[in-house]
C-alpha cells in the first residue's frame, strides 16, 4: 500500500496554535503510522503550482488566512476537481467580540468574513470542541472534533514540582485576557490574613515585548516605539494580583519594578507573589512546575464560549488542581467538587465559579483549598483520572488517522 501524502500548513511556527493544531499532531501521525502517512509541513506553499500540489492526497490548513487568497481559492477549486481532500482547522472564533485587543483591526479587514468563506470552500473542517463544531456547521457541515492534546512521552511535558511552604495559586495566560483577569477582582485583598499567609500567587507568562503606535496630530503620521514596562498589560495584571504590591515586601517591590528580564528575586520563596517570565513553546509547559492550583477565569462572551479546554488537559497531565469559570469549554470535562450546602463531592475534579458569583467564589474557593489540603490532591488526581485518555495525543492521533482514512478520496 502506498503512503498517503499529507501537506500541513500551520498559521505560525512559534506559538501554541501551530504547535498544538498543526505541527505536533502531524509529526505524531507520521511517527505512529510511518507506513501509511507521509507528512510534509510547509508554512508557505505555492498554491498556484498545481502540479506540485497535486502530489498530495490531503491538504490540512489552519484558518487559511494566507497572503495569496486568490491563489488559495484557485487551488481549492483544483483540489475538488482532482480528488485532493482539503481540511481547514480552526480553534478560535472569528468574532472576537468587544474586548479582544485585535477586535478592531479584525473588523477593519473583514477577517470574520474571510474565515467563514474559507470554511464553505474546504471539504472538511476540524476544531477543538463540539461547542465550536456547532457554530462551524452553519458554514461547513462536514466538521469533525479533534481536541488539543498532550503527549505524555514528550520530555517537554515532564513536570516535577519543587517543594514549597506555600500553596501556589497560579495564572497562565496571554496578554489578551485583561477582562478575564478582572473577574478575580482584588482577590488578595479579600482573602483572610491567615489564608494569605499560606499561599503564593504566581503569574506566568510575564512579557514586556511590544510597541505602541503614536499619531502626529499635525501630520497624521503614524510611528511606533517600544512599550514601557508600566504601560504593559502585564504590569496591570501584576498590580491586580498583588493588591498593588501590598502583599510583597518593600525590597521585593523595588526589585519587581526594575523589570529585569528572566531574573528572579533571591528571596522569592518567602514572598506571597512570584513573577514568571514568558517562555517559548518548547518550555512553556514548565510553568506548571511553579503552581499547585490554576485559576482559569473567562468572561462570558461568544469568543470564550467556544474556546478550547486546553488548560484542562494541561492541568490533568501536570497534576495541577483547577478553579475555573463554569462556562463554555470548562463545562465539558469539569465536575464541581463542591455540592449543595458546601458538601464535598469525592468524585469532583474541579471548583467551578458561576458568572453570578465571580465577586465572591474565587476567594471562597482559595480559602476552601487552603483549609482542606486533601481537597487539592483530590482535584489533581480526579482530573487526571477523568481526562488523561481523552487528551492523550497518542489516542487523539489514532482517531485522526481513522478520520483521514475515511475522507481521503484518491
Amino acid at each position: 500500500m502506498s503512503r498517503k501524502k499529507i501537506l500541513v500548513v500551520p498559521s505560525d511556527n512559534i506559538g501554541g496554535v501551530g504547535f498544538y493544531r498543526s505541527t505536533q499532531p502531524h509529526i505524531k501521525l507520521a511517527e505512529l503510522f510511518p507506513d501509511e502517512f507521509d507528512v510534509v509541513i510547509d508554512m508557505n506553499p505555492n498554491y498556484r503550482d498545481h502540479e506540485a500540489m497535486s502530489k498530495f492526497d490531503l491538504v490540512h490548513i489552519h484558518k487559511g488566512l494566507v497572503q495569496d487568497m486568490e491563489g488559495l481559492e484557485g487551488f481549492l477549486k483544483f483540489a475538488k476537481e482532482n480528488n485532493i481532500t482539503t481540511v481547514m482547522d480552526i480553534d478560535d472564533y472569528w468574532d472576537l467580540g468587544m474586548h479582544h485587543p485585535q477586535a478592531a483591526s479584525q473588523r477593519a479587514y473583514n477577517i470574520d468574513k474571510l474565515i467563514t468563506r474559507n470554511l464553505s470552500l474546504f471539504d472538511y473542517a476540524t476544531t477543538t470542541t463540539p461547542i465550536f463544531a456547532e457554530k462551524i456547521s452553519k458554514f461547513n457541515k462536514n466538521v469533525y472534533v479533534i481536541p488539543n492534546a498532550i503527549d505524555p512521552n514528550d520530555e517537554r511535558f515532564k513536570i516535577s514540582k519543587p517543594d514549597s511552604k506555600f500553596l501556589r495559586i497560579g495564572l497562565i495566560m496571554g496578554s489578551t485576557h485583561e477582562y478575564d483577569m478582572a473577574l478575580l477582582g482584588n482577590i488578595a485583598n479579600r482573602l483572610k490574613p491567615e489564608t494569605l499567609e499560606k499561599i503564593q500567587f504566581v503569574l506566568c507568562g510575564f512579557d514586556l515585548r511590544g510597541t505602541i503606535k503614536m499619531i502626529n496630530r499635525e501630520t497624521n503620521e503614524v510611528s511606533e516605539r517600544p512599550i514601557k514596562p508600566k504601560e504593559s498589560v502585564w504590569y496591570r495584571y501584576e498590580k491586580m494580583l498583588t493588591d498593588d504590591y501590598k502583599i510583597v515586601s518593600p525590597e521585593y517591590k523595588e526589585f519587581l519594578e526594575m523589570f529585569l528580564n528572566n531574573v528572579q528575586y533571591p528571596g522569592v520563596e518567602n514572598e506571597h507573589y512570584k513573577r514568571c517570565w514568558t517562555k517559548d513553546i518548547d518550555h512553556y509547559y514548565s510553568h506548571y512546575n511553579e503552581i499547585d492550583v490554576l485559576l482559569a477565569p473567562i468572561e462570558a462572551n461568544g469568543f470564550n464560549y467556544v474556546k478550547s479546554p486546553l488548560k484542562v488537559a494541561e492541568c490533568a497531565f501536570s497534576h495541577t488542581a483547577i478553579i475555573a469559570s463554569n462556562y463554555g469549554p470548562y463545562t465539558l470535562d469539569l465536575k464541581s467538587a463542591i455540592g449543595y450546602g458546601g458538601v464535598i463531592d469525592p468524585e469532583g475534579n474541579a471548583l467551578l465559579v458561576d458568572e453570578t458569583k465571580n465577586h465572591k467564589d474565587w476567594t471562597k474557593y482559595v480559602e476552601k483549598l487552603v483549609a482542606n489540603p486533601e481537597l487539592v490532591k483530590q482535584l489533581q488526581d480526579n482530573l487526571y483520572n477523568d481526562v488523561h485518555e481523552k487528551y492523550d495525543l497518542n489516542n487523539v492521533t489514532r482517531d485522526r488517522a481513522q478520520f483521514y482514512r475515511s475522507i481521503i478520496r484518491k
